[in-house]
């Protein structure tokens, strides 16, 4: 028994140095519990649906880690993809590689071009004249007051029109009705812009905010604050949600929409901003007024150029490519432009003649078919001039008058040019230096002649 209880007594020992020696947490477990594992380790059901519930998480963790150039070839060949699918459904089954490989080149070169403004349209030479009898008058009685500005959507079916009297109107083009309408009280409208796809209207009126608009209900979703002045102008960049304004407070502003957040400020002009544009590039175009400079800033790259005059105040402008633009002044003289040169390529004095004082009537809205060789003017004088580019778009000559009496404070064209639309209002759209009683406040939308 002696022997019993010491063997017993040595084991008991060792058992207890064993434990003190292993980390906590580390005893072997009961019987119970490997049995508990045991199950735990069959029940493989719910473990497949965890990882199940895991793999869109991991895959997302694979999107995050993907590069800006993995991403690039990605979606090049998703787009190559997709043009080649819609070849095929244009085409014949019988169509061979050869025929299938080059209506792709065709189709991926004219989509480069687009992209890059440098799809060029000559059209001066089609254009036989105008339909003014067959024009269509958007009005509405509560837009008592002058229109300032106009915006077509991308697909021209919907007119924006903004007015003095702080309306801003949707009107469908096709059936000639409103369809929505927003005002901003005890405020002028000075410039709206609405994005490629409807999705934002953005208006900038006498204060210092932007409101931000539902496109097609016209109800407010936010508002954008920066500007210490009275906001002048606002333009997207095409085919996207990114937001350029220009202010009285010298200022131009970049903002994203899809964040709705204010990205930067761009200083340099030195009096109040008076026009913007913008295009498909990251770059922008304003009028600095009694500054007598024109400036183009590049934004990505966080430079800019700068365009003087001698004696001339610009009162608007705009882009008519990614390489040429378009000006107008207070002295009437309307100019064509390279970037790269410092200089107008052509400039014409008195475009829309004086009054009988010898005062200029000046320049109060220029528009432009874009990637075309057709721009317009408008004035005070009675008269919208329509002018084409010729000698290698390096000179301006006269291709069409059409009458229309009041100021005109806005132009647009349709996106295939067979339509002018031209804001008239009794008065300038920033001002009230002088008023044209006969005038009717309206925006014409007037056809144009072209050979087919």
């Amino acid at each position: 028994m002696s022997l019993f209880k010491a063997g017993r007594k040595q084991n008991e020992k060792f058992n207890r140095k064993r434990s003190k020696g292993a980390p906590k947490g580390s005893a072997i477990p009961p019987v119970k519990a490997s049995r508990q594992d045991y199950d735990e380790d069959i029940d493989s059901d719910e473990e497949l649906e965890k990882e199940q519930q895991k793999q869109p998480e991991i895959e997302d963790e694979v999107a995050a880690l993907e590069t800006t150039q993995d991403k690039r070839i990605r979606l090049a060949k998703q787009y190559l993809r997709q043009v080649q699918e819609q070849e095929q459904e244009r085409r014949e089954d019988d169509a061979d590689e050869s025929e299938l490989t080059s209506g792709m080149a065709r189709t991926l070169k004219q989509s480069y071009l687009s992209a890059t403004g440098k799809a060029h349209r000559t059209l001066g030479g089609k254009y036989t004249g105008y339909k003014l009898d067959e024009a269509v008058s958007y009005h509405w009685k509560k837009q008592r007051l002058s229109p300032t500005c106009c915006a077509l959507s991308a697909d021209d079916d919907f007119l924006y029109v903004g007015c003095k009297s702080g309306w801003v109107v949707r009107w469908d083009v096709n059936q000639k009705q409103r369809t929505a309408c927003f005002q901003v009280k005890s405020s002028a409208i000075h410039a709206i812009a609405v994005s490629h796809d409807m999705k934002y209207l953005v208006v900038a009126d006498e204060t210092e905010d932007i409101k931000v608009l539902d496109g097609i209900t016209l109800t407010q979703q936010n508002t954008l604050k920066g500007h210490s002045k009275a906001v002048t102008g606002v333009v997207f960049r095409q085919n996207s949600y990114q937001l350029f304004s220009c202010s009285a407070d010298r200022t131009v502003k970049v903002w994203s929409l899809e964040e709705m957040v204010y990205i930067e400020t761009l200083y340099g002009h030195q009096s109040q901003v008076s026009g913007i544009d913008a295009l498909s590039l990251e770059r922008i175009i304003t009028s600095g007024g009694m500054d007598q400079t024109i400036r183009i800033w590049k934004v990505a790259e966080e430079s800019q150029l700068v365009f003087n005059a001698v004696e001339e105040d610009f009162s608007t402008v705009k882009f008519v490519s990614n390489e040429l633009f378009v000006s107008g002044s207070v002295e009437g003289t309307f100019s064509l432009w390279s970037c790269r040169k410092k200089k107008p390529l052509h400039r014409i004095k008195l475009a829309h003649g004086q009054q009988g004082e010898g005062h200029p009537n000046w320049i109060s809205a220029v528009g432009v078919l874009a990637n075309s060789d057709i721009v317009a003017s408008g004035s005070c004088d009675g008269i919208v001039r329509v002018w084409k580019l010729v000698n290698k778009r390096h000179t301006i000559q006269p291709l069409l008058e059409i009458p229309v009496v009041g100021f005109v404070n806005a132009i647009e064209f349709s996106s295939d040019g067979r339509f002018l639309l031209v804001a008239i209002g009794q008065e300038h759209r920033l001002g009230r230096w002088w008023t044209l009683r006969n005038t009717k406040n309206q925006v014409l939308r007037i056809p144009l002649s072209i050979e087919t």
